[in-house]
């Protein structure tokens, strides 16, 4: 475009997204008035030349407390096409818009999956969404369109997403366009093309205030803008942003009273139906003298006339836009706080939206008003019927402020706490419950708000606290409501776990020991969990796992998290990843996205040791990307080491590092042992892949004290192997053998088939002659041990290495041939390596190893892979992964050539020799 001045590499990128063919995602990231609206418009205008449905919603501060409502202005068109959707989809989405009466709430996974469908299976040539000022969409919309996004990011082939944004709400990991300030020369050019140019004294002064953004130029170009009326040097962004509005504002004295109160409106609407604010405006009297439609639209043509001329605004329709943001804000911010409050009393009683009404009575609100406070329940409920917690929350914590009562304001704040909870905001949960503890005036809602405020904390880094807190309250409640007090040691066993501090582990167990033996205690499934992380390696927790499994028929979500942990903390790992996958399910079918950070943690590491690597690559990044949008370091810093293991289980040692560092920096691994004790075990796996035992050893011991023993409880024994390897290699094999043999004190006698397996293996690399084939043959001993079979490949590994060594080749033979084809299997590259040396050295003619088909895909690729050579149609596919139908079809279209395939029917055997 002609018009758009200095911005040819930013109008190429928007001008292949947005014409025929173009796909993929693009940020646009700058600070207001640096062009993203523009260039937006320009991607609206190639798309809509070149045939393309654009489909497209601009953010409004005033609307982001109204739950999917950005979501639903850029859906609106394509809505005739939701009969087309999957049902669990059509479900969702219908439910999220209040288009069907018999929905659930809507589940995350399926809604966001029903819009990916909807936008991406739209007529040829397929469909250009545009988002503007995305930092203003309400927190349902935005997520659901971030999951689009990070979906579409490879592309479709037929679907662009463009999003402009401020920079503090850019979402990270996605392909981004900053946009610059204008040059000297560009800048010089812009003002050239104004209707009226500054004089020539007057440029050098508008060229420095304005500091190259397009549209301070532009306003401060204006007569009676000059930088004279200009306040500072300043030439900041900040600075920048304050003389365009002060700009705007200058224009607001010169006119008339009818104009400045029918823009207030506007300003305090903040949205762009001219039908509300002109109901608003209309002068109280009788209701019923209401002029004819052609009397009022020429009334407000009279009215809007001189804003129009001033550039403030702009009319089209039935619609009333501002010229930017900042005129709005100037608009409001000018105002005195009556004639604000008049504008939002007047909304209110002309808005036919309750969820409107109810913000615009507490915007004018000065002080309690129990009629606002009601009214604002009265949205939570409606935004929790649609799966918009983050609303709902934010509706309950305002009409808490605004409760004339203080029992009503702890119920509301109470009310807000879990929803709060939903969306994992841990430090807002905290906020609300000290909220409510502060107007509390009754025991029971103190404990209430105690509980939740212990929840918070135990989602940190302040285990001690959350600990102390939390077994505080166990310890008040223990005889009058043994219930409660399990309540409170389910989080206080999470923050005690990740501690790996015995104190703190030990308080929790003491606090559950003075619950007391009650039926209702020894029911609870979450006491299998709170034993389990104590006493991870005592059968008496594995006795109450048991029990909480026969007395559990029917398993909820409750069941389902507690037990998923115990299950995987008790290192019965099938069991937890069943557990906790159908978790997961169940949250597709509810609200909680920070529980579904730490489940999706969890479950991943569950995967690995399960060996289903691509499963567990997926899952630890999605709980990273939740537990960074929802402030949550301790689960970020987990998924990450998963992340970091995988790496280097696969020989890319760089970047495990790189991780695993990452998670070290983001907590102190001496406070949060849980993940400080994982990470170092893979700096120490990378520098054994590299060559470097005696490295390795020094990162290994470091899980254990100086006496031998644990320095978390349950993390530090499963290293006990690699550390025994690593000594070996190093000549440490005497602090080694004293390091087992405390360990092996520690987990005891039945520590289960797992960690029995491990400290087998740990002594025989650390032993001679026959005692170490018997630990090795002890070690292989149980099949159960299958259940980890990395694991269970090393053994092989190392059994094989020995048995060469002592001329025993063709036993040899068969436990590295078993070894290397889990190895391959796995794609454990630097394993696989050593496994196919010693096979060569064992005489056997191993063929260079193919490689494997699968390995250049992304981990989406290569699930969409597995399940098509199973015979799932794209369909199928796609409801499973959560994508679009078309996505799927794209991404078989893309690697089907680098397959070497050219049909479906083709993939098994692809599959196949990839596991050979």
């Amino acid at each position: 475009m002609e018009h758009i001045v200095g911005r040819h590499a930013e109008l190429g990128r928007v001008t292949e997204l947005a014409a025929a063919g173009g796909a993929g995602v693009l940020v646009l990231v700058g600070d207001p008035g640096l062009g993203k609206t523009t260039l937006a418009r320009h991607a609206m205008s190639t798309a809509r030349d070149a045939g393309r449905t654009v489909l497209t919603a601009r953010g409004a501060v005033g609307e982001r407390e109204l739950a999917f409502g950005a979501l639903h202005q850029l859906l609106r068109p394509c809505l005739d096409r939701l009969d087309r959707l999957p049902r669990p989809q059509r479900r969702a989405v219908g439910g999220a818009f209040g288009l069907l009466d018999d929905a659930p709430v809507p589940d995350r996974l399926h809604l966001a999956a029903g819009v990916l469908t909807l936008v991406s299976d739209l007529p040829e040539p397929g469909a250009l969404v545009v988002v503007d000022d995305l930092q203003w969409f309400d927190d349902a919309s935005r997520d659901v369109v971030l999951f689009c996004a990070r979906r579409l990011v490879d592309g479709d082939g037929r679907t662009g997403l463009l999003l402009a944004t401020r920079p503090e709400a850019a979402p990270a990991g996605l392909p981004a366009l900053e946009l610059a300030p204008l040059g000297d020369q560009d800048a010089g050019r812009l003002l050239d093309r104004q209707p009226a140019p500054p004089a020539a004294h007057e440029r050098p002064a508008v060229l420095h205030h304005a500091a190259g953004n397009p549209l301070a130029l532009v306003e401060l170009s204006r007569p009676g803008a000059t930088p004279a009326g200009t306040t500072g040097d300043g030439t900041g962004a900040d600075a920048v942003t304050a003389r365009v509005q002060r700009a705007f504002a200058a224009r607001l004295p010169a006119l008339p009273p009818e104009t400045r109160h029918a823009l207030l409106l506007a300003a305090a609407a903040d949205a762009d139906d001219l039908s509300v604010v002109l109901a608003a405006a209309r002068p109280a009297g009788d209701p019923d003298d209401v002029p004819d439609d052609a009397r009022a639209a020429a009334d407000a043509l009279i009215t809007w006339a001189p804003a129009e001329e001033a550039g403030l605004v702009h009319l089209d329709g039935d619609r009333v836009r501002f010229r930017h943001p900042l005129a709005r804000g100037a608009v409001y911010d000018s105002a005195p706080l009556a004639a604000r409050r008049g504008a939002h009393l007047a909304l209110a009683e002309a808005s036919p939206d309750p969820d409107r009404h109810a913000w615009h009575l507490a915007a004018a609100a000065v002080g309690p008003d129990g009629d606002a406070a009601a009214a604002l329940e009265a949205t939570a409920d409606r935004a929790r019927e649609r799966g918009g917690w983050v609303a709902a929350a934010r509706a309950l914590e305002r009409a808490g402020d605004l409760s004339p009562d203080p029992g009503a304001a702890t119920r509301r704040y109470l009310l807000a706490a879990p929803a709060a909870m939903f969306t994992g905001r841990t430090a807002w949960v905290e906020r609300l419950a000290a909220r409510a503890g502060v107007t509390a005036t009754d025991e029971p809602a103190r404990l209430e708000a105690d509980l939740y405020a212990g929840w918070a904390i135990a989602s940190t880094n302040r285990h001690a606290d959350a600990v102390g807190r939390l077994t505080a309250l166990a310890r008040r409640v223990a005889d009058v409501d043994p219930g409660l007090a399990v309540a409170a040691l389910t989080p206080a066993a999470v923050a005690a776990y990740n501690a790996g501090d015995d104190a703190l582990l030990d308080d929790v167990g003491d606090a559950l020991a003075a619950a007391g033996s009650a039926e209702l205690v020894d029911d609870d499934p979450a006491v299998a969990w709170v034993l389990g992380s104590v006493a991870p390696f005592d059968p008496a927790s594995r006795a109450a796992l048991d029990r909480a499994l026969r007395v559990h028929g029917e398993l909820g979500i409750r069941e389902l998290n507690v037990l998923g942990g115990a299950a995987w903390v008790l290192d019965e790992t099938r069991l937890a990843e069943r557990l906790l996958g159908r978790l997961l399910d169940l949250f597709a079918d509810g609200p909680t996205e920070g529980t579904n950070a730490l489940v999706s943690s969890t479950l991943a590491y569950a995967r690995l040791e399960l060996g289903r690597w691509d499963d567990a690559q997926a899952g630890a990044e999605d709980a990273i990307r939740v537990a960074e949008e929802t402030g949550m370091p301790v689960v970020r810093a987990a998924a990450q080491v998963t992340t970091a293991q995988l790496a280097a289980y696969r020989g890319r040692t760089d970047e495990a590092r790189s991780l695993a560092r990452a998670a070290l920096e983001a907590l102190d691994p001496d406070i949060t042992r849980a993940v400080g004790v994982r990470a170092r075990l893979t700096l120490g796996l990378a520098a054994l892949a590299d060559g470097d035992p005696e490295g390795a050893y020094d990162l290994l011991r470091r899980g254990f004290d100086d006496d031998g023993a644990p320095v978390h409880r349950h993390s530090s024994v499963h290293s006990l192997a690699m550390l025994a390897g690593a000594a070996v290699r190093s000549d440490r094999a005497a602090d080694a053998a004293r390091v087992v043999e405390a360990a092996a004190a520690h987990v005891g006698a039945e520590p289960g088939p797992r960690v029995t397996a491990i400290v087998h293996h740990a002594r025989a690399l650390l032993s001679g002659g026959d005692d170490a084939e018997r630990h090795y043959r002890a070690a292989l001993a149980d099949p159960a041990s299958a259940t980890w079979p990395f694991e269970r490949a090393l053994v092989r590994l190392d059994l094989g290495e020995r048995l060469r060594r002592s001329r025993q080749v063709s036993r040899a033979r068969t436990e590295l041939s078993a070894a290397l084809e889990t190895f391959l299997r796995l794609g454990a590259a630097p394993f696989a390596e050593r496994a196919t040396a010693e096979l060569r050295a064992a005489g056997v003619k191993v063929a260079d190893r193919v490689p494997d088909p699968l390995a250049a895909l992304t981990p989406q690729q290569r699930r969409i892979v597995h399940l098509a050579a199973q015979g799932r149609t794209n369909r199928e596919i796609a409801e499973h992964l959560f994508l679009s139908p078309r996505t799927v079809g794209f991404h078989l279209y893309r690697v089907f050539p680098v397959l070497g395939v050219s049909s479906r029917a083709q993939l098994r055997d692809v599959v196949e020799a990839g596991r050979s």
